[in-house]
């Protein structure tokens, strides 16, 4: 077995920093009403500013292939190049496609040579799977070194005319707010942005963190899913998957 270090960290925010005061101007209002809930929402989780992979203009100016890759490129310097990366382990909820995999499009961005991909999914737990995969590279010997990475791209998602027809259809907004809060309340809470650990089996030469050691369980034997995409849920609490649908549904 071989130590792991972290031995140096990258991130990319995409564009200015967006204010609270600026968010439904560049996400949108639903039907042209403003949120309701987007103060409540802000003044709980306590976030002043974010960033987001659109312009003040609406256009959309980087997928997540593109800000995963602008994270990585911060971990080169002289003692460390694109050559030299040997697995590339990516974790995201979403990805720009189906397939081929998140970090295969990543890999396709950085133009370097063949290495080892992981390509890590589970929405919050994505980028911790995808550094365990690094980390137990390194620790078995497999690997000297491994790039790790956890992006998102959510702000496409939260984009006013994806929710539009839904709520127009939904007359039971009206009735049961707490469904309308819901479907509001991820709007006000996430972001675009991406962050990349290196993975080494020596400490570099600033300063390093050792990996003592990384314990991950899934409880979903015990519990349903509670956040999902590309699927509905059924009253047995199991998921129909958008596979399942016709194109009219």
């Amino acid at each position: 077995m071989f130590e792991v270090y972290i031995t140096k960290a990258g991130k990319y925010l995409p564009n200015e920093p967006v204010s609270n005061d600026e968010m439904e101007s560049i996400l949108g209002m639903i039907n042209d009403t403003a949120s309701k809930a987007r103060r409540i929402v802000l003044r709980n989780n306590g976030i002043t500013s974010r960033y987001y992979a659109i312009n003040k203009a609406g256009t959309i100016t980087h997928n997540n292939a593109e800000l995963t890759n602008l994270a990585i490129e911060q971990l080169y310097d002289e003692n460390f190049t694109k050559n030299d990366v040997e697995v590339l382990s990516c974790g995201t909820s979403a990805g720009d496609n189906l397939f081929p995999s998140h970090a295969a499009m990543v890999h396709g961005l950085m133009k370097n040579h063949s290495v080892e991909l992981n390509s890590s999914s589970g929405v919050c737990c994505a980028g911790m799977n995808a550094l365990k995969f690094g980390y137990l590279s390194v620790l078995s010997g497999n690997s000297s070194n491994a790039v790790c990475t956890g992006s998102e791209r959510s702000s496409t998602w939260m984009l006013a005319e994806k929710f539009n027809n839904e709520v127009v259809n939904l007359q039971t907004l009206e009735e049961q707010p707490i469904i309308a809060f819901k479907k509001d309340f991820l709007r006000w809470m996430l972001s675009d942005g991406a962050g990349a650990f290196l993975l080494q089996n020596k400490p570099g030469n600033g300063v390093s963190l050792k990996i003592e050691w990384m314990e991950a369980y899934s409880f979903a034997h015990e519990l349903e899913a509670c956040m999902y995409a590309g699927g509905d849920k059924r009253e047995d609490g199991s998921l129909k998957p958008w596979q399942d649908y016709t194109p009219q549904e």
